[in-house]
């Protein structure tokens, strides 16, 4: 009885130590491979249709986090796209202006995998600036292209503030690393878009006709349920510069 005794306490013993050269645990109640408690700040540029960035993420749990950002973009794409009808040219150079601020939470539903839900105060102005490309007679009088003026397309969105939700893959903060890369699938939600028309010189003056007619494109847009939707299609890149470290 003792004999077996002592060859069952050998085994055990045995079992116990391969056990801890392998990393793993016989006992439930062992704690000294728990999971730390996670938090982590980091420093993350991104680049999107909505510009530039650059957020702070917080991470509170391994499931949730925090963002907060800016994003910009303002360029404009001169004579881009020549219309030509007749003998009469005209010129098109839009403007791209996009961004804004925004506050986002992501929850982490497997570690790759993660939805995005927050607003952004947007300040979106797409514009397109319509030239004429040579001059134009009228009766006896040649009107050159710079007496002619502008006519300039403007869209905004009829709400500054607006929600956002996105599916994303990758991570904002990274769980046990230092640096860490997203791809994010979205959308911002503007409720509509409002239309402007203005003109320069000879083209200043719309008339009545021409607002009337703006005003029922406005009022149309606001009944289309998808005509607020901006899509946004973001890279992101962060550094980790404190937090705790999950353990392996």
């Amino acid at each position: 009885m003792k004999i077996n005794f002592l060859v069952f306490f050998f085994s055990i013993f045995s079992l116990s130590l391969l056990a801890e050269n392998n990393g793993l645990t016989l006992y439930a109640d062992d704690r000294s491979n728990e999971k730390l408690p996670y938090f982590g700040v980091a420093l993350g540029v991104s680049a999107s249709t909505n510009g530039l960035g650059i957020n702070i993420n917080t991470a509170i749990t391994k499931n949730l986090s925090f963002r907060i950002g800016y994003e910009s973009i303002n360029k404009t794409f001169n004579n881009v796209y020549t219309y030509s009808i007749q003998d009469q040219s005209l010129t098109f150079s839009p403007t791209w202006q996009s961004g804004g601020i925004s506050a986002l939470a992501d929850f982490y539903l497997f570690k790759g995998l993660y939805i995005s839900g927050g607003a952004i105060y947007s300040n979106m102005n797409l514009a397109c600036t319509v030239n004429s490309g040579n001059s134009i007679k009228m009766g006896d009088i040649t009107f050159e292209p710079d007496e002619i003026g502008n006519l300039n397309l403007t869209i905004e969105p009829l709400n500054r503030l607006s929600p956002y939700g996105a599916l994303g893959f990758g991570s904002n903060v990274s769980r046990d690393k230092r640096l860490a890369l997203s791809f994010e699938l979205g959308t911002y939600y503007m409720r509509s878009y409002l239309v402007g028309l203005s003109g320069t010189n000879l083209l200043s003056e719309n008339g009545p006709g021409n607002q009337e007619a703006l005003d029922k494109l406005n009022e149309t847009l606001k009944t289309i349920s998808w005509s607020g939707f901006y899509p946004v299609v973001k890279f992101g890149l962060s550094y980790k510069f404190y937090g705790k470290m999950r353990k392996q």
